[in-house]
């Protein structure tokens, strides 16, 4: 029996020797040079996280730089997008981007005001009045001298990209400020804002974007302030059906990424990360614009939406009620800020000073 055992497994051996040799498995040239699968070793993927639908301003804006950059690049510059949080929601977003979990994310500005003070000034309520404003005042040289801050915190600012501007959504009607009082809003984590509802006498709550829709479910915010593309895209208006078209503050992304992922790109390719978001610059303010006055019409054709414009006595009660908002920033944070903001739209704000 155990000479039976000890010659099978001989042949056994010889077996897969021999089966080894006739299909090249032991041969150090077994698989073809493949140019495709060298390509592949040589790619450099991009994982950028965002948190909002793909249905977006922010969501076509970060597939079409995906595409451009692929396109430049012949392939081997890949930015892979993740997004409503599938990686991170914007409460450890940023987080994983300066520990290089994700290489790209795109933030709001509220969210980098804790880190960046100074970046409040694009906070303040009733500061931009239009969409030709909001372009010029997102491509001018104060936004690139707050992009330039964040050489500070180790991350490269890329550039601004526009949701434009945020609206009062609630369960029931705030028109009037006193309609503010005792509501529960939801807010994004920033000084200026908590100082704004808290003017209004409102209860404001800060909570990710994320967990909105739950908090509402549960009781937790009965109102919030966001864009019309935003209140459509996650259905919000399906429990705040009352809709303000106050126009009262901007909401703007940072697309930022990690400085030493950055740093460690060839110029080619940094290049053509900088080239792609130029080129579709002009066309994301367009986009943005368009989702919003689209996602307005499909609210306005909703029976159980109620939309309420704001004339402008109830304008001017906001502006005065929230007066003191600029006091404060001018007395807190790096004033020449606005100033220049000011400067470079060549108008005041008479409401305010």
């Amino acid at each position: 029996m155990k000479y039976f055992l000890t010659g099978s497994l001989i042949t056994i051996i010889i077996l897969i020797v021999l089966f080894g040799y006739r299909q090249n498995i032991f041969s150090p040239t077994a698989l073809p040079y493949d140019d495709e699968q060298e390509g592949l070793k040589d790619q450099i993927t991009i994982h950028f996280s965002h948190v909002v639908a793909e249905n977006t301003p922010k969501g076509i804006a970060a597939e079409k730089f995906a595409q451009l950059v692929e396109e430049k690049s012949d392939g081997r510059l890949v930015v892979q997008v993740y997004p409503n949080s599938m990686l991170y929601s914007d409460d450890n977003e940023l987080k994983a981007l300066l520990d290089n979990e994700v290489q790209m994310i795109a933030p709001t500005i509220s969210k980098m005001t804790d880190m960046l003070p100074n970046w409040q000034v694009l906070d303040l309520p009733f500061l931009i009045e239009n969409n030709e404003q909001l372009k010029e005042v997102l491509n001018s040289n104060v936004s690139q001298s707050l992009l330039k801050e964040l050489d500070t915190v180790h991350i490269k600012g890329l550039t601004f990209w526009s949701n434009g501007f945020k609206q009062i959504a609630s369960t029931t009607p705030i028109v009037e400020v006193g309609q503010f009082e005792g509501k529960k809003i939801r807010m994004m984590p920033s000084n200026i804002l908590r100082k704004q509802f808290t003017l209004l006498e409102a209860e404001p709550v800060a909570t990710s974007f994320g967990n909105v829709y739950r908090d509402l479910q549960n009781h937790v915010v009965d109102a919030q302030e966001n864009t019309i593309s935003n209140i459509y895209s996650k259905q919000f208006h399906t429990m705040e059906n009352h809709i303000t078209l106050s126009n009262h503050g901007i909401l703007a992304y940072a697309v930022l990424m990690n400085e030493q992922f950055w740093n460690g790109l060839d110029e080619e390719y940094q290049q053509i990360i900088l080239d792609s978001l130029e080129e579709m610059q002009d066309w994301q303010f367009e986009q943005a614009q368009k989702f919003n006055e689209q996602n307005l019409q499909d609210l306005q054709s909703d029976p159980n939406v109620i939309i309420y414009e704001l004339d402008e006595t109830n304008k001017n009660q906001w502006k005065e009620q929230l007066q003191p908002i600029y006091k404060h920033y001018e007395n807190t944070i790096n004033d020449h800020y606005l100033d220049d903001l000011l400067d470079e739209m060549n108008r005041s704000i008479p409401s305010f000073h």
